[in-house]
């Protein structure tokens, strides 16, 4: 049961996307939009992912393992859809790299999530022991890196963000209180 309504948290905001690309004819660019698009769903699992602990009936209906695989799938879009973007134009890709901060954090967030990828599965959570609960900490670091990310991509509408960063803040105080007893 927890699987299937965990799947949900992919199917739905991929249905919502492709809706929206079908049905809404305000979307200008289209590559803009998906980048956008992918990039706020992986935040906001990864906030879901987070807030999970604290409310002891998610436990039970969501999958938090699968639930952050999905999460890695699009983040992982999202930088297919920026690679699509540039026509995997490795010497733009490269500028990119090398002239903007926020291309850079989003990279190290990605490549921070492929342990958790690799390790969340029930064979290296018994092999890594203690040592899986640590690994699996740099949720935390890659959620403070995607917001750095998405902060320095911000040119005027701070709303979202803002909102954003006060969820986080809550979620971090419960999460702290909920250890701490």
């Amino acid at each position: 049961m927890n699987k299937l309504f965990t799947y949900a948290f992919f199917i739905i905001p991929f249905l919502y996307i492709a809706c929206n690309l079908f049905f809404n004819s305000n979307i200008v660019n289209i590559q803009s939009y998906l980048i956008i698009s992918s990039g706020y769903i992986a935040l906001s699992l990864m906030i879901i992912i987070l807030f999970i602990p604290n409310i002891p009936i998610f436990h039970k209906i969501i999958d938090r393992r699968l639930l952050g695989l999905i999460t890695f799938s699009f983040s992982f879009l999202h930088l297919i859809f920026y690679l699509i973007d540039n026509n995997f134009n490795f010497i733009f890709i490269k500028d990119d790299f090398i002239n903007l901060d926020f291309i850079q954090i989003g990279y190290l967030a990605l490549l921070l999530f492929l342990p958790l990828v690799i390790t969340s599965n029930d064979f290296s959570k018994k092999k890594l022991g203690e040592k899986w609960y640590k690994i699996h900490k740099l949720i935390y670091l890659i959620l403070i890196l995607s917001m750095l990310h998405y902060y320095i991509i911000i040119k005027a509408d701070y709303l979202i963000f803002s909102f954003y960063l006060f969820i986080i803040l809550i979620i971090f105080f419960l999460n702290y209180k909920r250890n701490s007893i």
